[in-house]
């Protein structure tokens, strides 16, 4: 998941001398990279059956958007209006985006992409949710914002009346715990929600992703005695299959 500010300034990477293993020491301020006790992807195989039932309410609406370059992925920054409920708490969407593949696993699969959420509230802490893409039929939502990427370093291209709630799966199960961001500065102040049901794309649209952006995705990092805990269902994430 990406943060700006800081972190735009400093070089970083998915390989070689500014990738993940070396994030840490790139710049003071990515010091979590390394320390950090909390921090994400993970691996989502051990989700427990939660207590408490479904704690999420969705409430996106069709609004302009804006789709960027950021040089790490493509974005698509959101117009005020939709925000989920947490736990009682309002946490606003401001933009998302994608990874190749999927950041987070189940049992050590990968789905072909996924997108994240990018939700903020007035304290300033993050709410994710993440939502895995595998390979099937086109999705002609993903179309519209593939059709409208610009140049790295372009001004954005607007598309009108985006709804994010087409991206998302039908089902409302879901994998819930504290983490980071995945990109530099690494931050531990995302609360995630992973939902369980993959959407799909077409294998065309997973390789005009790829060649604007080879794998930008964070290896699994470790639990540390973290609790993952699955809401909806008592049914485990789905492995990817494809």
């Amino acid at each position: 998941m990406e943060e700006t500010n800081r972190a735009s300034e400093v070089a970083w990477g998915y390989e070689g001398e500014t990738g993940p293993d070396h994030w840490g020491g790139l710049d003071p301020c990515f010091a979590l990279c390394d320390s950090g006790s909390r921090q994400s992807p993970v691996d989502l195989a051990n989700a427990t059956p939660a207590a408490a039932g479904d704690m999420l309410d969705i409430r996106w609406q069709a609004t302009d958007a804006c789709v960027l370059d950021t040089g790490h992925t493509v974005q698509v920054d959101m117009a005020e209006g939709s925000f989920i409920v947490l736990e009682g708490r309002e946490f606003s969407l401001t933009q998302f985006h994608f990874h190749l593949p999927s950041e987070h696993t189940v049992g050590g699969a990968r789905y072909a992409l996924e997108a994240h959420f990018v939700h903020v509230a007035a304290a300033g802490d993050l709410a994710v949710i993440g939502t895995f893409i595998g390979v099937g039929g086109e999705d002609v939502n993903i179309q519209r914002i593939w059709e409208a990427i610009p140049a790295y370093g372009a001004s954005p291209v607007t598309l009108s009346g985006f709804d994010p709630a087409t991206l998302l799966p039908r089902g409302r199960v879901y994998a819930r715990y504290t983490g980071s961001l995945t990109t530099p500065p690494c931050s531990e102040v995302v609360h995630w929600v992973v939902m369980a049901e993959p959407t799909f794309a077409s294998q065309a649209q997973v390789d005009l992703f790829s060649k604007l952006h080879p794998p930008n995705a964070r290896p699994v990092q470790p639990l540390n005695g973290r609790t993952i805990t699955l809401h909806g269902s008592s049914t485990q994430p789905e492995r990817n299959r494809r």
